[in-house]
């Protein structure tokens, strides 16, 4: 009889551990809430920092089973943006560094222009854009990027 109580305890424990995963990174349960995004154009591309929080069991169940259990909901966030790729999330600091390629289009002058057409997923915190010239344009409680110009440095062929 108690062996039979102790196989039916180490299945429930396994499917526990099986399932915890999905769950605390599921899009409907918010153990994720990010804070901060960072935006960095570079040419076509962006670069985005994201600073987040998440709940003591998410954190947990990252610390175990590793930074898949966040890259749901980092990868949420930029539903609506194509060539999304998840550079590295590190759960212990609550940062994740991901890269959107080939979002800005190159105009005749030579500048990369970002339409602000896309939006995140969820509303942000705080939303900064770092551009290439050392202005900082900061969004507050905002989901829309605004429009983005820049130019890659010129490379010095001599």
């Amino acid at each position: 009889m108690l062996r039979n109580i102790m196989a039916v305890a180490l299945v429930m424990i396994m499917l526990v551990a099986v399932a915890a995963p999905a769950m605390a990174a599921s899009a409907q349960n918010k153990d994720v809430h990010v804070t901060r995004v960072v935006v960095e154009p570079y040419g076509p591309d962006m670069n985005f920092t994201v600073y987040y929080e998440s709940t003591f069991f998410t954190r947990l169940f990252s610390l175990i089973f590793g930074a898949k259990v966040l890259q749901p909901s980092i990868e949420d966030l930029f539903g609506n943006f194509s060539n999304v790729s998840i550079v590295s999330i590190d759960p212990s600091s609550g940062v994740a560094k991901v890269t959107v390629k080939d979002v800005s289009r190159l105009t005749d002058g030579g500048w990369y222009v970002y339409d602000g057409d896309e939006e995140l997923a969820d509303v942000v915190d705080v939303i900064e854009v770092h551009n290439p010239d050392g202005k900082v344009e900061t969004m507050n409680d905002a989901k829309k990027l605004p429009v983005i110009s820049n130019r890659l440095p010129s490379i010095n062929k001599s």
